[in-house]
């Protein structure tokens, strides 16, 4: 099972550790308690996955463009990489991969859970003195 959100996830960036936290709560409220053959809300699940990693890539890779972050380009890939999973996922979910449920827990708790506590720590420094600087 992934573990719960705690402040061991914070990067003291408000508007990442909101999304970051989102994770958690889709994760709770979607992942926990479902068939693992339920199409339909496996279906579901990886949409929302979807739209939550469209709209956090895109909030993140504008604050790590704007702060002039030195390893943005390999943190965008890490953002292809997981999007090309997803839609593996999603290709797998049309042949009703039964292992699919397993194979997509297993990659949200090891690559998200990596990615905020590795990469996103990356960026933290970089991020916060940018925004020290806008509000001046």
């Amino acid at each position: 099972m992934m573990e719960n959100w705690n402040e061991k996830y914070l990067l003291n960036i408000e508007d990442i550790d909101e999304q970051h936290r989102g994770f958690f709560e889709l994760w709770d409220k979607e992942c926990r308690h479902v068939d693992v053959e339920d199409w339909e809300k496996l279906t579901s699940i990886i949409e929302k996955l979807e739209d939550y990693i469209k709209e956090h890539f895109l909030a993140e890779e504008e604050i790590l463009k704007n702060s002039n972050y030195p390893d943005l380009e390999y943190h965008l890939e890490q953002h292809k990489f997981f999007i090309y999973k997803v839609d593996e996922m999603k290709q797998e979910l049309r042949y009703m991969n039964a292992l699919l449920f397993e194979k997509l827990t297993v990659f949200m708790k090891k690559w998200f859970l990596g990615h905020i506590n590795q990469s996103d720590r990356n960026y933290k420094d970089a991020v916060i003195n940018y925004l020290k600087e806008e509000k001046g």
